[in-house]
């Protein structure tokens, strides 16, 4: 992992995003499948009149399930990761474009997470952690947990990706963002 290159997404973060699509998916599909099966069995003169209304909710919820495969394939097309000279820059948005920027300097710490789907397919995340950020009361999980400033999803080789963060981090000084001739600032306080 070379400074300067971009890279993507492994193509099977969105079979692990579909997964979890399913998990979220099932619930609501299932009970608004419920009425569309018992109302024709149970009722079958209220099925004639009102089959459409009886169905609707069903409806709406595969439309929402088809709404969220495309926009998937969307997203997942539309992440890009690069370890630039400065700090870790991650590109991403369908319709609102975000682009984040993490200094080196500025970086505290890196979790690598690998969750169960996740690990079924070879996938891994890389966070970026920076002093301040991470949480309530410096917690990084939880409930009402900011997480981290740059997260790397869905790659293969996500310990090469954190040993490069971390080898750019190396030797940093903390918070630094010196320029040619400019005071150290540390110095000057000691």
């Amino acid at each position: 992992m070379g400074v300067g290159e971009k890279f993507k997404p492994d193509p099977k973060q969105k079979t692990v995003y579909f997964i979890y699509l399913i998990m979220a998916a099932a619930i609501p599909v299932i009970v608004t499948l419920i009425p569309v099966l018992a109302v024709p069995v149970l009722v079958p003169e209220v099925w004639r009149t009102a089959w459409f209304f009886v169905s609707l909710p069903f409806i709406l919820a595969l439309a929402i399930v088809a709404f969220v495969i495309y926009w998937v394939q969307k997203y997942v097309a539309s992440i890009t990761y690069t370890l630039a000279e400065g700090g870790v820059l991650v590109e991403r948005g369908v319709w609102w474009k975000m682009k984040q920027m993490v200094p080196y300097g500025r970086v505290m710490s890196i979790d690598v997470i690998q969750g169960p789907i996740s690990r079924k397919f070879g996938l891994g995340s890389v966070q970026v952690h920076t002093a301040g950020y991470t949480g309530p009361r410096g917690g990084s999980s939880g409930p009402g947990s900011r997480g981290a400033e740059a997260a790397v999803w869905g790659v293969k080789n996500f310990v090469e990706i954190k040993e490069a963060i971390m080898e750019q981090v190396r030797g940093r000084p903390l918070f630094a963002a010196h320029k040619e001739g400019a005071s150290d600032v540390s110095l000057e306080i000691l």
